[in-house]
């Protein structure tokens, strides 16, 4: 699919150019494929993660056709879901609306891939739209990058992409390391600073992954009172070094309540994987974010 997005805007480039008339075109057909493909389910690369780069041309003529062939039917709620490498994020798609992202121990998502699931009509009534658009993106904080000398760069861009995107987005933490879930949650805000720089305020809710006793209620409210100190604490960072003059706390930049929008999941499986049995648990809190997302 790649390929043949290189392909199309190759030709493109080329007719706008001047090197190739339009009747000489043999690949103007694939957008259209393409759409059709999304509407069967396909995940469609948004973000080729192996140069960084997003084919404009191509997505922006398959998301155009996609609009042509549901006759204008095409409204969209766009759920994103941003963590570190290996938390579990394809995994809590897959299992949230049935999809068949890859799944892995190492860097199994590269880039961003984008899949639309068609509603039932008391939904869409409920959410006011006709599909929903799902991306999947790559870790953030990925051993593979640290090496290279801008991937805090390349980790802000592509929060700060997929959340401008959204209308509701999932941050996918693993509760035992604190050094990580603070580096995404650095991430995470500047990206959402952004967005009040644009007059977009993000809905947000905090997946705390592999939980282990999410009923200890006392115990994960002191998680929750650290969690807003933490986020208070990155966006007065964040904002001295997007060089904003006033001072700001995160219920600034995002309408937060520690109750509402913090999730606590159990592991996926009961004791160590491959042969050990999946926590029910685990689908029923999923579920549950799932109902309060869309009737967010």
């Amino acid at each position: 699919m790649r390929e043949l997005g290189h392909f199309y805007e190759a030709e493109c480039s080329m007719v706008k150019e001047g090197k190739m008339e339009e009747s000489q075109r043999q690949f103007s057909h694939l957008p259209c494929t393409a759409a059709d493909l999304m509407l069967e389910g396909f995940p469609v690369e948004l973000i080729d993660g192996d140069a960084s780069n997003i084919p404009m041309k191509w997505v922006v003529d398959v998301l155009t056709h996609l609009h042509i062939r549901l006759g204008g039917r095409s409204r969209m709620v766009v759920i994103t879901v941003l963590g570190v490498q290996s938390t579990g994020k394809s995994t809590l798609l897959n299992t949230m609306f049935g999809l068949q992202f890859a799944v892995s121990s190492d860097r199994c998502t590269r880039g961003a891939f984008m899949t639309l699931i068609k509603v039932t009509e008391a939904v869409q009534e409920l959410l006011g739209c006709d599909f929903i658009l799902v991306i999947d993106t790559e870790g953030l904080k990925a051993p593979e990058l640290t090496a290279l000398e801008d991937s805090y760069q390349h980790d802000n861009e592509l929060a700060t992409l997929v959340i401008g995107l959204s209308d509701i987005t999932i941050v996918n933490m693993a509760m035992e390391n604190a050094t990580e879930m603070k580096d995404v949650l650095q991430i995470v805000v500047h990206a959402f600073l952004r967005m009040e720089e644009i007059g977009k305020q993000p809905n947000c809710q905090f997946v705390h992954q592999n939980v282990s006793d999410v009923s200890a209620h006392d115990q994960n409210m002191r998680d929750r009172k650290h969690l807003l100190e933490q986020l208070n604490e990155m966006t007065k960072a964040a904002a001295r070094m997007e060089k904003q003059s006033r001072e700001m706390a995160f219920s600034d930049i995002m309408e937060y309540d520690p109750e509402k929008h913090n999730w606590y999941m159990p592991g996926l499986r009961h004791g160590v994987p491959l042969m050990a049995p999946v926590n029910t648990g685990y689908s029923e809190s999923v579920c549950e974010l799932r109902n309060t997302c869309l009737n967010s």
